[in-house]
């Protein structure tokens, strides 16, 4: 029975993986197939889009608008940077999210591409930063988890939020961009 199971899921993952691969109107096509509950591409862009304004300049109806009450955002990249023992949450709930990022100077951020989008919601984007200084380029990558507010259409696009965040980046760039040493270790003889 267990076997059946985890057969079943990774037929599931299987198919949502296919549909994400798909040329965006194919997998748009995919998504309405399955019904109303997916999350559109349109959507996904926005929330995105969203998510990286709050970078580049946070602005708390921005986030009240994208970020789910119960929104959570774990990177160990962060951590690291502020001193957060690695694989706590970096911001645990929304208020959290919006008084840390809040306070930050904005960083400059574009998204480089949006590489898989899931009917139940799930987005993994690539993105490129360059904070304080700017000598460096930061790249990265985000999770994004989405909820969808049934009968809650004021928030969000189409209902849909963010509630986790999952980041991670490249954060020795980081710590070069902010002016700091950070010096990489000898090479390897032979490597």
């Amino acid at each position: 029975m267990r076997s059946a199971h985890i057969l079943l899921q990774a037929l599931s993952l299987l198919s949502l993986a296919a549909a994400s691969a798909l040329p965006a109107p194919v997998a748009e096509a995919a998504h309405q197939a399955r019904g109303n509950n997916c999350l559109p591409a349109g959507v996904a862009q926005q929330l995105v889009n969203g998510f990286l304004s709050l970078i580049s300049a946070f602005n708390s109806d921005t986030a009240n608008a994208i970020l789910a009450d119960n929104f959570v955002d774990t990177s160990d990249s962060i951590n690291y940077l502020a001193g957060i023992p690695l694989g706590s949450p970096t911001f645990p709930s929304k208020a959290a999210f919006e008084q840390g990022q809040g306070s930050q100077p904005a960083v400059p951020i574009s998204l480089l591409k949006i590489d898989a989008v899931t009917c139940d919601g799930v987005i993994a984007f690539r993105w490129v930063a360059f904070p304080a200084t700017g000598k460096l380029e930061v790249k990265g990558i985000n999770i994004l988890y989405t909820v969808h507010s049934r009968g809650k259409d004021s928030v969000g696009p189409g209902g849909w939020q963010i509630s986790q965040v999952f980041s991670e980046f490249n954060s020795a760039a980081w710590i070069v961009d902010l002016g700091l040493p950070c010096n990489p270790p000898p090479a390897t003889p032979g490597a």
